[in-house]
């Protein structure tokens, strides 16, 4: 099925966003659901026919990447901060001045060990917040390269702080910084190096770098 995003009115878009909340509701609950619960079978089988009906009206993979063409549309889309992708937990920032701070809750489908979010995750979202905190610092970049530590387990079910700021821009590397906290326990401190494109020099620099 063919679909343009350029049509889809604002209340459809809302509807896209709110389908997708409720599968992440779904998803935390299949995650945490006991194997001996009664009638599971005849859930298993109506999630898979209501899987079928989407896939059915769905645009293809191809389409959606073309449509996803503006800032707006790949944050809608994201995998971490996206309100319309279910895979997103979703991360939820604010600029403050250079940098950005924000939070994330990540629900049990996200758990490595028991209560535990798996690491990666943080990874993911440290990217994005710190590729953010070049925006605000007004040198959008490319990521290169990140540095974790990992200092304190990050909880499920807890809202999570994310902070990362703009440290400093060396000819085309841009490099920030980032954490991730649960109340007052640093969970995740992270470097990252980011080259600027050529043509997109930092604001009153040499453009080739």
């Amino acid at each position: 099925m063919r679909c343009d995003v350029d049509t889809v009115a604002p209340q459809e878009s809302d509807q896209v966003a709110r389908a997708a909340a409720s599968v992440r509701r779904l998803t935390a609950a299949v995650a945490t659901a006991r194997s001996d619960m009664p009638g599971l079978s005849a859930v298993a089988s109506r999630i898979r026919a209501l899987a079928d009906d989407l896939e059915a009206r769905s645009c293809s993979a191809a389409e959606r990447v073309y449509q996803m063409n503006t800032i707006g549309r790949i944050i809608r889309y994201s995998p971490v901060v996206g309100s319309a992708n279910v895979l997103a937990a979703p991360l939820h920032l604010r600029h403050i001045g250079d940098g950005n701070e924000g939070t994330v809750n990540f629900s049990a489908a996200y758990q490595s060990s028991l209560g535990v979010v798996h690491e990666g995750f943080a990874a993911m979202v440290l990217d994005v917040a710190l590729a953010e905190a070049n925006m605000a610092a007004g040198v959008p970049a490319m990521t290169a390269g990140l540095t974790l530590r990992y200092h304190h387990p990050m909880p499920v079910g807890r809202d999570l702080t994310v902070r990362a700021w703009h440290v400093y821009v060396d000819g085309r590397k841009s490099w920030c910084r980032g954490e991730i906290w649960w109340e007052h326990d640093l969970c995740v401190s992270a470097e990252g190096l980011f080259i600027i494109p050529r043509e997109r020099g930092p604001r009153g620099q040499d453009r080739q770098g």
